[in-house]
């Protein structure tokens, strides 16, 4: 697969911080385009590749199931584990994914795995307008969370809410607005926190002692998960401030700019 179906970010550092060498084993728990798998496979290291949408061509799977996953595939202990949190190119280029508010007349899906799960379009015409509230205001810290998600319900009374264009006609033009609002859609119907913290509590039994895990997250909300799991027993702290992309970097890849790398060693 091309590196055109998602340009990996912070790749040097991956490496580097993972101390990729031949003959040890990895786990990339988010393969996206396969390029962080590639940059490892070149040094000489055995990796696994894992993804949740089945378009990524990895061994298909959540990484919150990545101790079942791993043992499945005669990875139970490994040497590095690689997390990358973000969305991919792909997944934002694809108009039926409905990951991206440009594409207005696309269905509200949002799921990583489209053949399981509610959509977000379900999950906005079920919910209550409290729910809501505490999705747009805790996973997307919007806000006008509130009056979004009253605007929503007023909305589904009328008719009900399905393409992406009824969730942009609802907030409005405001971009920060949208791209809150959907990724606090995205994370809720994906479950990501949670997916991120078993994925973390999983890495952790399966790395060798001295093994490493790299997660790289793109918003805040994760980066906390992230940094205070990483604080918590079981592990040492790598790199007390994250990891950001240099100018060069964000120049070339402009989906770069947020991210975001912290690693941990197994202790």
């Amino acid at each position: 697969m091309t590196t055109s179906y998602h340009e990996p970010v912070l790749t040097a550092h991956v490496l580097d911080l993972l101390q990729v060498a031949p003959g040890k084993k990895y786990i990339d728990g988010t393969y996206g385009g396969g390029g962080h798998t590639r940059a490892i496979r070149k040094r000489g290291g055995i990796v696994l590749g894992i993804d949740a949408d089945p378009d990524a061509g990895a061994i298909l799977g959540n990484f919150r199931d990545i101790e079942t996953i791993a043992q499945e595939n005669g990875f139970e202990a490994v040497d590095g584990i690689l997390l990358d949190l973000g969305v991919s190119s792909h997944q934002l280029d694809t108009a039926s994914r409905g990951f991206s508010y440009r594409f207005v007349s696309s269905r509200l899906d949002l799921r990583f795995n489209q053949k399981s799960g509610e959509t977000a379009a379900q999950l906005v015409n079920r919910v209550s307008e409290e729910e809501l509230y505490e999705i747009f205001s805790s996973f997307g810290e919007e806000e006008r969370a509130r009056a979004i998600a009253h605007a929503i319900v007023r909305a589904r009374f009328v008719k009900p809410i399905a393409t992406v264009g009824d969730i942009v006609g609802i907030v409005g033009a405001q971009n920060a607005s949208l791209s809150r609002i959907f990724q606090a859609l995205r994370i809720a119907i994906n479950d990501e926190f949670g997916a991120l913290k078993e994925g973390i509590i999983g890495a952790n039994r399966l790395l060798v002692p001295g093994g490493r895990l790299a997660v790289i997250s793109f918003h805040s909300l994760e980066d906390r998960i992230v940094k205070r799991m990483m604080a918590g027993s079981g592990w040492s702290v790598v790199n007390r401030k994250p990891i950001t992309a240099r100018a060069l970097e964000v120049y070339k890849n402009k989906r770069s700019r947020s991210a975001k790398l912290r690693v941990a060693i197994k202790v």
